[in-house]
């Protein structure tokens, strides 16, 4: 088994996780940020993920209802799971400002669904 870059949760269970987005959402770009990224989790951290879409999909689908769906499909008890989902056009702006998590997402985060 493979030890994830933080925290007590595998690699494998992360990107089992990633995989299951996918299968809601073909094409989706699946990023792990914040502080299992880094390395630097506590054992009651959740996970985060930045979710890219293609512009389309997401203009066919409600935001709000898919990230629910996958919230309760991820989540357990003693593993909360933080989802962002944005469209590619959204990603390629918000990453040039550095005060925004897209930044923060790209700049430390590790790609799971590849």
């Amino acid at each position: 088994m493979t030890t994830a870059p933080a925290g007590s949760i595998s690699l494998d269970l992360l990107r089992g996780m990633a995989a299951q987005i996918c299968a809601v959402i073909p094409g989706a770009e699946v990023r792990l940020f914040g502080s299992r990224a880094r390395g630097a989790a506590r054992p009651d951290a959740d996970v985060d993920l930045l979710i890219t879409v293609n512009d389309d999909w997401l203009a066919q689908h409600d935001r709000w209802t898919v990230l629910d769906a996958l919230r309760w499909r991820l989540s357990e008890p003693n593993r909360p799971v933080d989802l962002l989902l944005y469209s590619q056009s959204q990603v390629q702006r918000h990453r040039l400002l550095k005060s925004h998590v897209v930044h923060q997402a790209y700049a430390e985060g590790l790609r799971l669904d590849g």
